[in-house]
């Protein structure tokens, strides 16, 4: 078994497809399919099968690419850690980033590109389970997400970032605009952005504390953007940390509910692998969010400062 078996194995499990596989390797199809041939005879067991869907894992190629693609990944940072140890440049960062993490973000980057310029940088969206299916795989280095629940005990190693309150949004005149209390959104259209499970949860407690049932109309949208403009033209209620109604993300029409009681807090928590320690790069972006969250660039602005929410009531 060798690096060269395991990375057309992988490509050929993900494009499902030998020829496409060797397409991505640069190689012809018969180098491609002997490659796979000694890896099957190194492992001693068959793992893909040809059907009409094209190429499928077996039960021993399922759980061959799971390893296979942890191995890859790691050559993949141990190569680039040298590098940047040797030369303080080079090589990868992919993050996946929440929206409650934007008011660090920005000064974080810029810091990070003033010392590691050469490293090339790729954000996504946190989407569980998927970006925690890749942070696991290794193809991110590190999440930044929002978390609403106690000790989370899911295998990654966490540090919280910073602690947020939460807001309840609604666009500018919806009907509920003049509600006080979580009683009297009870029977509203809830819309819920970016992790489906966590605001489902959180919504939960929320109403929980006042001894109220969670309600039953919710929407769950994995895509903030899309929640957001949809709550922009309905009657849709939402929940979100409330920096992110300081931040031109928000659409102006959206406003904060004026609630007189309190929401529960979320914590915006940085995620790496626990079984493998962060490259120098990810490491140093790590730093630099650290750094932003306490610098002018990272901390919200004062109340003076902050714009005129139409409605927003007495702030915690």
């Amino acid at each position: 078994m060798n690096l060269r078996q395991l990375r057309a194995f992988v490509l050929i499990a993900e494009h499902r497809s030998i020829r496409a596989a060797a397409r991505a390797l640069f190689v012809t199809q018969p180098a491609a399919t002997r490659s796979l041939r000694d890896l099957e005879q190194s492992v001693g067991a068959e793992l893909v099968r040809r059907s009409a869907r094209g190429v499928e894992l077996t039960t021993y190629g399922e759980a061959l690419y799971k390893r296979a693609v942890i191995i890859l990944q790691e050559t993949r940072r141990a190569q680039e850690e040298i590098g940047q140890m040797l030369d303080g440049e080079g090589g990868t960062l992919n993050l996946a980033i929440s929206s409650s993490a934007l008011t660090a973000l920005p000064a974080a980057l810029m810091a990070f590109r003033a010392r590691m310029p050469r490293v090339a940088v790729s954000f996504n969206e946190v989407a569980p389970p998927y970006s925690h299916e890749q942070l696991e795989s290794g193809r991110y280095d590190l999440l930044v997400q929002t978390e609403y629940d106690g000790d989370i005990e899911d295998g990654f190693a966490r540090r919280t970032l910073f602690t947020l309150p939460m807001a309840i949004g609604a666009r500018a005149g919806h009907p509920l605009r003049h509600a006080r209390s979580l009683a009297d959104l009870h029977g509203a259209l809830w819309l819920l952005p970016g992790n489906i499970q966590a605001p489902s949860n959180l919504l939960r407690l929320a109403f929980d504390a006042h001894g109220l049932p969670p309600p039953r109309d919710v929407i769950p949208c994995q895509s903030i953007a899309i929640a957001l403009a949809i709550m922009a033209e309905s009657d849709a209620l939402g929940i979100f940390v409330r920096a992110l109604f300081d931040h031109q993300l928000m659409p102006r029409p959206l406003r904060m509910m004026p609630l007189t009681h309190a929401l529960p807090a979320a914590r915006v928590s940085i995620l790496t692998r626990a079984d493998s320690p962060p490259t120098p790069a990810a490491q140093c972006f790590i730093d630099c969010l650290m750094a932003a969250r306490s610098s002018p660039a990272g901390k919200r602005p004062k109340a003076a400062d902050r714009p005129v929410i139409i409605g927003a009531g007495p702030r915690r």
